[in-house]
């Protein structure tokens, strides 16, 4: 007797309006071993391979990214699978090269979508590709873009003062982990024993003591007699000192945490060659360690596989970026 899949997947349906993950399993198994191609059980797999509550584990996180390629390939519009594929990749797997392969997929599909593009400038300054990245960006505002939401723009904000500033820099201050020579090391290994700074401790030690000072010198100032001048000037005084403030302590704690976004570059080097480069015997010590726990729970186990495995970054390592020009938007000047 024949499988009615599209009866399945409606029994499917109802098992997910009353939140029961086992006979969705065994139902969307049961579409994709009468249908292989059928999108819609494939998706729904994907969601069920990530657990209901928490992080997913290795495991886990590679068998969703595994569902996540089948729905592309046979729904390449699934917004929502180039999504959790490409994060999965990122964040969970750390696969950042891996990534941009993925996200100029999505490209192929829809030229005109802003997200992969995005996505891609994302990678690419978390491998230190500023140059590419601020190339990349230009394709943002090409004619024939989709319009961007108001998060992407405030993400491409970002991205965008993070990249251009970079990129004006020296090549000498860019942190290449590949390069053992690189004065980044030297930064990590000062730094070493140390936690991060914290943007709000140093905002309290640089602009707290200041106000005090303000205060009590404001209190000793005659106003003729007049209430509200002082108030008034005086809560405007404070204002502009934690304004300025927090300017400076959002500078001064990025200096400072220079070694901890050097330890994040070689992690996410790690990650993405499969090959170490990170000192081991700096590995146990208070930096490496304070950032690793705020990774995911794959993300600290493949990073631990990699580190078991013990094979070394070749010297002349660079990370490989994929053509991602293949379907540019070109711009046409008007004679």
């Amino acid at each position: 007797m024949a499988i009615d899949v599209e009866d399945l997947w409606l029994q499917a349906i109802d098992a997910q309006d009353e939140g029961d993950r086992d006979e969705m399993c065994r139902l969307s198994d049961d579409i994709i071993a009468a249908e292989p191609e059928y999108a819609e059980a494939w998706w729904m797999r994907a969601n069920l391979e990530l657990p209901a509550q928490g992080m997913p584990n290795l495991r886990e996180a590679s068998r969703c990214l595994r569902a996540c390629r089948k729905v592309v390939e046979y729904d390449p519009e699934n917004r929502r699978a180039w999504w959790r594929g490409g994060q999965i990749l990122v964040e969970e797997l750390g696969m950042l090269e891996e990534a941009l392969s993925w996200w100029q997929l999505r490209r192929e599909v829809s030229p005109t979508d802003p997200e992969p593009l995005i996505e891609q400038v994302a990678i690419l300054a978390d491998l230190g590709q500023y140059g590419i990245a601020s190339e990349r960006l230009n394709q943002l505002w090409m004619e024939g873009m989709d319009a961007m939401a108001h998060s992407q723009l405030m993400r491409i904000a970002r991205l965008h003062g993070t990249v251009k500033k970079a990129a004006e820099r020296e090549k000498t201050l860019v942190f290449r982990p590949w390069e053992k020579d690189h004065p980044g090391w030297k930064d990590i290994e000062f730094q070493r024993r140390r936690k991060p700074a914290s943007e709000q401790l140093t905002f309290l030690m640089l602009a707290g003591p200041i106000v005090m000072i303000e205060v009590m010198l404001w209190n000793t100032i005659e106003f003729s007699g007049s209430i509200w001048l002082p108030m008034i000037t005086g809560f405007l005084l404070v204002v502009a000192t934690v304004l300025l403030g927090i300017k400076w302590s959002k500078s001064l704690t990025m200096r400072l945490n220079r070694p901890a976004y050097n330890v994040i570059r070689a992690t996410d080097v790690e990650m993405s060659s499969g090959k170490v480069c990170f000192p081991e015997k700096w590995r146990p010590l208070r930096l490496y360690q304070s950032l690793l726990k705020y990774r995911t729970t794959a993300f600290q186990e493949r990073l631990q596989m990699v580190v078991d495995a013990g094979e070394p970054l070749p010297n002349n390592w660079k990370p490989k970026i994929p053509d991602m020009t293949t379907v540019d938007l070109i711009f046409i000047e008007e004679e």
